[in-house]
């Protein structure tokens, strides 16, 4: 079916292109600096190139070139027809068009929500603004096409190639517009090089890798890593062993988060709580955080603590006055108002695990509480923590997860939303739904409120990236994310009880797109010890040990608070996962999951910052817990991470 949309802005006329010199020269040499001669140095927009001699050295020199080139959005998917941005769906999907300015300030949103399959058409011949250049952003779902437009005098229109990436953050969009040129470098033996050029008058040294090499990109930074946790509520209190295990940072995972857990009469959850904040800071823990699980039955629409009910209107006042005290009286760093807000306890029948305490709040009524206790909370000189919902995709959409393990049953789903993958739309009412993070950010007071956005990673096991429609920053600044509660849980894959390397690979997987796709600050990990035949505990319930414990500490032991995570670029097996992360001076970790049985074998090239001199490998394998290995000597910035079949490896520099 063809569907065709247009939309009209204010349009002027009457831009030309500016006319340039080109003066780009330089030298191209390997990472062990020796010259690179025979490379190829090409300006795409120009079609200009130039390639170097036995001495690296390349000039590309020309007088009056055009600014912009006369191309099209490279997508297969996205394209430009006489004015018209052309989108082709070949399934439902969400189709949006944005316009910025160069300076990265949106001028103007379109946005059509589950599209069915067929053709789009959005009117740009016609539209325009008074700023002359144009940034251009459109989206099929996640995948995403921005370029530059201009309107010329004869109504025709001048783009840029584009660039198919994930959303910028922080800046970046406006770096994106200022980019005039791509540069491409090529050479015999080497991987291919794209550099954006922001002026065509410039000295430009280049640097290649070694083919097929992975780039850890120390001034590529994205999240600063906050920590990682454990949470104790219903758990006994922790021996000295046990926080030994769980906070010390030499003797066990050096855990720096707590995250405890306030009853329906505004008292700790377990008697020994106050027991277990004062060991896990005498080892080191820096923040200790609060949420609950139910208010009194009588506050409720169902009369009791258990199986979900809501929170009644009249009642808002009262007890968000309760878990501001409760917060603020135990010196937290941080309070949730709610843990899971969208999940409803319902018995031990397939996918439900149990009964106990637990709230519900749509979206629409979250916010309505979150403006009366928050405030509260922050008047205590306690971060605000929201919406933590059990499964990441609830906290941006109104979609439940799906399957379960035997019978592919649908998560919890007590709005009756409908489920991912298996529902064209959701089947709610959106003011009856979740989506918890799109319901605060429509509130700019609220929003302001959120000093952490919490969230758990529960049934699908992956993380939702922060959308593109929502801002990451607020009154606070940029606003982190923690993943507070996460575990094997019955009905759901890893859901055991397990002791072997396997179940560590996967929960390093969890770990690892938390950081990467959901770009967390902090991940936590839900008991110490299983209460029953589930791999929820970092031991089982019978007190055998297990790999998670031990690849969730590649991560803990290693990658430390204040550390900023790094991108790393090139290609590799897809059994392997890398994430790189960075400290002051030359402190560079590189954590590797390798999940195929075979060995792998990846050259790694640290450009961009200060290379350490070498790399201390800690492997999590079936026969080893954090085994150090030799050190790896760095040589002009690069070493090889041999990884073993089945393993979690950190790699450590200094």
């Amino acid at each position: 079916m063809y569907r065709y949309l247009t939309f009209c802005l204010l349009m002027s006329a009457g831009l030309t292109v500016n006319a340039q010199t080109v003066n780009l020269r330089g030298k191209v040499t390997s990472q062990a600096g020796k010259p690179v001669a025979d490379a190829v140095v090409s300006l795409v927009g120009q079609e200009l190139k130039d390639t170097t001699g036995t001495d690296g050295a390349y000039e590309i020199v020309k007088n009056d070139v055009s600014v912009l080139p006369l191309l099209s959005p490279q997508s297969k998917v996205i394209s430009m027809e006489k004015g018209f941005l052309v989108f082709s769906l070949p399934d439902p999907s969400t189709v949006k068009v944005e316009i910025f300015n160069v300076k990265g300030n949106l001028l103007k949103k379109e946005l059509l929500r589950n599209a069915r399959a067929g053709f789009y058409r959005f009117n740009i011949a016609e539209n325009s603004f008074s700023t002359k250049i144009l940034l251009i952003r459109a989206s099929i779902g996640r995948k995403v096409t921005m370029f530059r437009y201009l309107r010329l005098k004869n109504s025709n229109y001048m783009v840029n190639s584009s660039v198919e990436s994930s959303i910028p953050v922080g800046g970046g969009l406006a770096k994106i517009t200022a980019v005039s040129d791509t540069m491409k470098v090529t050479a015999a033996g080497y991987a291919k090089k794209a550099i954006a050029i922001t002026s065509y008058d410039q000295e430009l040294d280049v640097t290649l890798f070694n083919e097929g090499a992975v780039v850890v990109q120390l001034d590529q930074t994205r999240q600063k890593i906050d920590g990682f946790g454990i949470n104790n509520n219903w758990q006994p209190a922790f021996s000295d062993q046990q926080a030994d295990d769980l906070f010390d940072p030499d003797k066990g995972l050096g855990l720096n988060i707590l995250r405890i857990g306030m009853n329906e009469n505004g008292s700790f959850y377990n008697s020994g709580c106050q027991q277990d904040i004062s060991k896990a800071k005498s080892r080191g823990c820096q923040y200790i955080i609060g949420t609950l699980w139910s208010p009194p039955g009588n506050y409720k629409t169902n009369g009791s603590v258990n199986d979900g009910g809501h929170l009644k209107p009249g009642n808002y006042e009262q007890w968000a006055t309760k878990i501001a005290d409760f917060a603020g009286s135990n010196k937290l760093y941080g309070m949730s108002p709610q843990n899971e807000t969208d999940f409803a306890s319902c018995g031990t029948q397939e996918p439900c695990n149990g009964s106990y305490p637990t709230t519900l709040f749509t979206g629409k009524e979250y916010l309505a509480f979150f403006k009366v206790v928050a405030p509260k909370i922050r008047a205590k000189g306690v971060k605000v923590i929201a919406p933590e919902a059990s499964e990441w995709l609830h906290a941006w959409s109104d979609f439940s997860a799906c399957c379960s393990e035997p019978g592919g049953k649908g998560s919890s789903d007590p709005f009756g939303c409908g489920f991912l993958g298996k529902d064209d739309k959701p089947l709610c009412d959106h003011e009856e739904g979740y989506d918890y993070g799109h319901w605060l950010a429509s509130d700019k007071a609220a929003w302001d409120m959120v000093d952490i956005f919490g969230t758990h990673q529960y049934d699908t096991q992956v993380a939702e990236p922060w959308p593109d429609d929502v801002p990451r920053e607020n009154a606070q600044g940029v606003i982190p994310v923690w993943q507070t509660e996460m575990s094997g849980v019955k009905w759901w894959p890893e859901q055991g009880p397990s002791t072997d390397i396997k179940n560590g690979v996967a929960v390093a997987g969890w770990i690892h797109n938390a950081l990467t796709v959901g770009e967390a600050s902090g991940w936590c990990w839900w008991w110490y010890k299983a209460m029953g035949a589930t791999n929820e505990g970092l031991y089982n319930s019978d007190g055998s040990d297990t790999k998670r414990h031990y690849t969730f500490g590649n991560y803990s032991k290693y990658v430390r608070p204040g550390m900023v995570r790094v991108e790393v670029a090139g290609s590799f097996s897809k059994d392997v996962l890398l994430s790189a992360y960075k400290g002051e001076g030359s402190k560079v970790v590189v954590v590797a999951i390798n999940k195929g049985s075979g060995s792998a074998s990846v050259p790694i090239n640290i450009s961009g910052g200060t290379a350490p001199s070498s790399m201390t490998p800690y492997v999590t394998s079936a026969n080893e817990n954090w085994g150090k290995k030799s050190a790896i000597t760095v040589s002009g910035g690069s070493f090889t991470a041999e990884l073993g079949g089945t393993t979690v490896t950190t790699f450590v520099g200094e």
